[in-house]
């Protein structure tokens, strides 16, 4: 059955003339047999009107699974692949990366020399992209774990050009935040032997 008959079903379900009709030749005691040949209508449409209630509750609950599966049928069709989506989100975050203009330069559009594509990042990064900081895989159906960094910070005169984006997880690209690579592996340097000196007074408070 389609939609469209399930519909007009409905309507004869509840059209008011045909109910008041039913109830009548009910009230006047004819059988549901009789009503059937008089009406021209269904069983079960008698049953809807004069019955305990519980042909409308298998109606309404019929109804409600084809709606329900109708729309599972619907965003079936109409999904977009994972692959796409992803896709999408990525292309995203390219765009973001080369209109990030603080400290634009003079002559170049969106602070960027010569113009790459979404197809050139992904070819930069491999087919196996992981956070140029910390070595960890980064799986790109996952959009919410990774950003496309600034390898020369913006502020401190890096441009938009693919050869400045590096491709970091979330942590480490806001651990980094507007630090160059030497300021941010000097801080990881004392703060691992700030760590180490913590680690010595613990012992030593122990012995």
């Amino acid at each position: 059955m389609n939609q469209t008959f399930q519909t007009k079903k409905r309507k004869n379900l509840n059209n008011k003339k045909r109910k008041e009709d039913i109830l009548k030749l009910r009230s006047e005691g004819k059988s549901y047999k009789e009503i059937q040949s008089i009406l021209n209508c269904s069983k079960s449409t008698i049953s809807y009107h004069c019955g305990d209630g519980s042909e409308k509750e298998r109606v309404r609950s019929q109804t409600k699974n084809r709606k329900s599966i109708f729309r599972k049928i619907s965003a079936f069709r109409n999904r977009t692949s994972k692959e796409e989506f992803d896709n999408q989100s990525f292309r995203g975050k390219v765009k973001t990366f080369k209109r990030s203009n603080k400290h634009k330069t003079h002559g170049l559009v969106n602070n960027i020399s010569s113009n790459y594509s979404y197809q050139d990042v992904l070819n930069k990064i491999g087919d196996n992209p992981v956070c140029y900081l910390t070595g960890e895989k980064i799986d790109l159906n996952k959009p919410e774990t990774y950003n496309l960094d600034h390898i020369i910070p913006t502020s401190k005169g890096g441009t938009n050009d693919l050869s400045n984006l590096g491709i970091c997880i979330k942590s480490a690209n806001t651990a980094k935040g507007d630090l160059s690579l030497d300021e941010l592996y000097k801080l990881c340097e004392k703060i691992i032997q700030y760590k180490k000196i913590n680690e010595n007074k613990t012992k030593n408070t122990k012995n």
